[in-house]
This record gives C-alpha cells, structure tokens and sequence, in this order.
C-alpha cells in the first residue's frame, strides 16, 4: 500500500475570481461616487436659486407698495417699530435679573438704580454702601454669580449718607447672561 501524501502548504486562490469581484466594486463605487457628485452639483444649483428668491422677497419687502402713501407707509413703520420694541423689552427676563442680583447683594448695600440695555446684555447699577469693604463684597458676589460676567466698578465715591452716617455711593457697569 502506498500512501501519497501531499505536503504543500501553499493556499490556492482563484486570482481571476478575485480579479473579477474588485473591479465590480470599484465599478459600483464610481456608480456611487458619480450619483453624490450629481446630487452636489443639484444642491448647489438649488442653493443659488434659493438665494436669489430672497434677495427678491427682500427686496419686496422693503419697498414702499404702490397703493399706499407715503405718509401712511411712513406713520405704519413707526408702529411696526414701536411694537417690536415692546415685544424686545418683554421677552427681557427682569425676574431672574432680579433675582440675582438680590442673590448677590450682601448686608450694608443698598441699590438704588438698575438700568439694562438689553441689546448690549448690559446692566448699570448704581447704589451705596456703608463702607467700601461692603461694597467689595459686593462686587466679588457679583464676579462669583454665573449670571453676571464683566464686572466694573465705574466710579465711587464718599457720601455722607445721614447725619453721623458715612457711606460710598457706586456705579457699577456688567454683563449678564439672562436672556
């Protein structure tokens, strides 16, 4: 009895079969690299026509209509302007401006006037202390809170608050995060 044993370690591998399935796949790549290319270019052809529709509506927009006069237009403006104010100054969140800053405020400061700009996100605080170690206190509270950002002191000074009583009259200009 003979036995015949193979001994070969080598794999055999059907290069053509190989072959034949990578340039399948980058066939199906290019197919799919050419579709996105397409659609970009689409996109963007749609981009540009969306654009110039808004600059026609803009343009619409803030042009006087034929029918109305000028002075109606004019006096319809002012309100349109008016009530948007109005609206600004109440989407303005005074509670919790307020609350923070009575948050802050520690014994011996009292405040006297705030004054937001609530375009800039500003607030202006004028008030006194009884001295100006309070009112240093104050001031760290205030670069403490999280709702209050850019604090400066403006200006102090020495006011003779009562009769016997001293004080530091202060204005205080920062930032606050409320919205």
């Amino acid at each position: 009895m003979r036995f015949t044993i193979n001994l070969a370690t080598r794999v055999y591998v059907d290069q053509r079969l190989v072959s034949q399935v990578c340039f399948v796949l980058i066939a199906l790549l290019l197919l799919v690299l050419s579709w996105n290319f397409f659609v970009a270019l689409s996109n963007l052809g749609e981009l540009n026509r969306l654009k110039s529709d808004i600059a026609t509506y803009e343009g619409r927009l803030n042009s006087r209509p034929k029918d109305v006069p000028e002075r109606e237009y004019a006096r319809l403006l002012a309100e349109i302007d008016f009530f948007n104010g109005v609206i600004e100054r109440k989407s303005f969140n005074w509670l919790g401006l307020l609350e923070q800053m009575e948050n802050a405020l520690p014994e011996g400061v009292v405040l006297v006037s705030l004054a937001p700009d609530t375009k800039a996100g500003e607030v202006k605080i004028d008030g006194r202390a009884h001295s100006f170690a309070n009112l240093r206190t104050y001031l760290e509270k205030l670069d403490e809170s999280k709702a209050f950002t850019e604090v400066l002191l403006l200006s102090h000074r020495d006011v003779e608050l009562s009769d016997k009583v001293q004080g530091v009259q202060f204005t205080i200009s920062c930032r606050t995060a409320l919205k």
